[in-house]
């Protein structure tokens, strides 16, 4: 489905009407991650071959989830960077990534094809974004808050973990905490999963609203933010305009719109809903809930004034 995103340079607060006044007047900013628009492409960017923890070769990885509706994957092995020529095809092309796998954490490096040592999670986020890449800090479960910097983005949901610990799999507290802390944090779903009979695949994905299926413009969306995670649930249209944020998802579905601190600003039993921006919420993320239960998660809308 064709999305048109829409902009907001800024909305005037608080004009005053009496004396002229040598205050330059607030401007609300709102940051649409989906403003350029595009096709929604679905895609996954955790799963395991056998060239790291996996079982199965990434040929046949790659072919069953093109089989199954998937415009791109990337095949995550762990401190191994598997050959996107392996799994990789024009119609369903490969995003390099690598499960960079510590005693201390495990961070996806999306968009590297290497690997390197860190002594803590800050360098394991610096070497990735140093050279390029998007560090996402995966399966977090319970751990605390982390306290670093240039975090791009966080698997909020892992499909494997899921199977054994639904309440550890799902990490959206440890993203509204980031989000409410200042961080501008990205959220994933992945499914994990480590072979064809895993019962986490297919379960946990990310779609990406960009111009076209390849690599340069599936990267450069989730650089800019124009993507979903999702279980199960899906979007159809995220948008803004002026100080409204609007979406829409399949029948049946339910919207919330999301604050700082997680919480719920407004609750829609539709799904179409939208939401006027005060100005004072600091981040606005949409979740949409399935008739099954399934969700998805928008990205934040960014709020600030200037």
């Amino acid at each position: 489905m064709a999305v048109a995103g829409s902009t907001i340079l800024g909305h005037e607060l608080g004009l005053s009407i009496g004396k002229p006044s040598t205050a330059t007047a607030k401007r609300l900013v709102i940051a649409d991650p989906y403003a350029a628009g595009g096709n929604w492409f679905k895609g996954n960017l955790h799963v395991a071959s056998v060239r790291g923890v996996g079982k199965d070769l990434p040929n046949a990885i790659g072919a069953w989830y093109a089989s199954h509706g998937y415009a791109f994957l990337g095949i995550s092995d762990m401190n191994t960077y598997t050959w996107a020529s392996e799994y990789g095809t024009g119609a369903n092309p490969a995003i390099p990534t690598v499960d960079a796998t510590y005693p201390f954490a495990e961070v996806l490096a999306v968009g590297m094809d290497h690997w390197q040592p860190a002594h803590d999670l800050q360098g394991a986020i610096d070497w990735i974004a140093h050279d390029g890449g998007l560090p996402v800090l995966a399966a977090p479960g319970s751990a605390g808050v982390p306290a670093v910097h240039h975090l791009f983005g966080l698997e909020i949901y892992d499909a494997r973990v899921a199977e054994s610990n639904p309440a550890q799999a799902d990490a959206t507290a440890m993203w509204d905490r980031l989000l409410s802390a200042g961080n501008r944090v990205y959220a994933f779903a992945g499914d994990d999963a480590t072979s064809l009979e895993d019962p986490a695949l297919g379960r946990a994905w990310i779609e990406v609203l960009a111009p076209a299926p390849d690599l340069s413009s599936l990267l450069s969306s989730l650089r800019q933010g124009a993507f979903f995670a999702s279980t199960g649930a899906e979007f159809t249209r995220l948008g803004l305009t002026e100080a409204t944020i609007s979406a829409e998802a399949a029948p049946g579905s339910s919207l919330h719109f999301i604050g700082r601190d997680g919480h719920v600003l407004k609750a829609v039993a539709a799904s179409t809903g939208s939401y006027q921006v005060r100005g004072d919420e600091g981040y606005i993320r949409v979740e949409v809930i399935g008739e099954n239960g399934a969700k998805g998660w928008s990205q934040p809308f960014f709020i600030s004034s200037r």
